[in-house]
């Protein structure tokens, strides 16, 4: 999953515009420290999550989602359509007199945010999911691998007894492994307990543990709220939308530009 700070490119905004964290892509073992690295950044800001990923792992979707709400964010199933600099650009000047690296356009059509993704989801503070986003879940997929280590040992005889002096680890590899597609009780528990630490009802669990891993099972806007899931009917633009910047007092999460910022 890949975490960029973004402002908004929406015509008119300016000199006060919003901001927000893009994360996009799938949660890996990795996602949780780069999040961290990216909230390091941010100093004291809270700007809204607007993630569209199709899971991934389902701990590292947890340890995101308790930083999330740690820091009393707010999230979005949503995309980023970026202008001017892309992310994959280096050295890209585009955006230089835009008071951003990156400048974008936040919108549901065509967001997800599937498996293990509504763990994470679940961390916001307010959690909205517009009515082009989908939202679903399915049976957690659990691979164990089996691995064979290569020792070198060195042995010393005392009073006629072989003792080990030394061991040392030459290898490893892969001798095979296999998936399970059913639940255990254990991360049951585990899931349970987070989702109730959210304030988000266990249904979801068991949303999740009647859908075959291979299938998965959209969550209605209306159903989302009665599990709690969402906190309000709506959209990424309840967060991201220049509205948010013209209430008084404006939104948190934006943030004033100008060219004397430039000088």
């Amino acid at each position: 999953m890949q975490f960029f700070v973004v402002r908004s490119g929406q015509p008119g905004c300016e000199p006060t515009c919003p901001e927000w964290v893009s994360a996009e892509g799938t949660i890996v073992d990795e996602s949780p420290a780069r999040f961290k690295k990216l909230l390091k950044s941010l100093g004291d800001r809270r700007l809204p999550i607007v993630v569209t990923s199709p899971g991934g792992d389902v701990d590292a979707a947890l340890a995101i989602g308790r930083m999330i709400r740690a820091r009393k964010l707010d999230v979005a199933v949503g995309k980023t359509r970026f202008v001017g600099c892309q992310p994959e650009e280096r050295d890209c000047r585009a955006n230089d007199d835009k008071g951003a690296r990156h400048v974008g356009i936040a919108y549901s059509g065509e967001a997800y945010c599937n498996s293990a993704c509504p763990l994470m989801f679940a961390g916001g503070t307010r959690r909205v999911v517009g009515e082009w986003a989908f939202l679903g879940v399915h049976q957690i997929t659990t691979t164990y691998v089996q691995m064979e280590t290569q020792y070198r040992m060195k042995y010393r005889v005392v009073n006629g007894k072989k003792k080990v002096t030394s061991k040392k680890v030459v290898g490893r590899r892969n001798v095979g492994g296999y998936k399970t597609y059913e639940m255990s009780k254990a991360t049951e528990r585990k899931l349970e307990a987070y989702l109730t630490d959210m304030g988000v009802d266990r249904a979801v669990v068991n949303l999740m543990k009647v859908t075959p891993a291979t299938d998965i099972r959209k969550i209605e806007p209306v159903a989302m709220l009665e599990m709690k899931l969402t906190t309000k009917l709506g959209g990424v633009e309840l967060l991201t939308s220049i509205e948010v910047c013209r209430t008084v007092p404006a939104a948190g999460n934006c943030r004033v530009f100008t060219s004397v910022d430039l000088e």
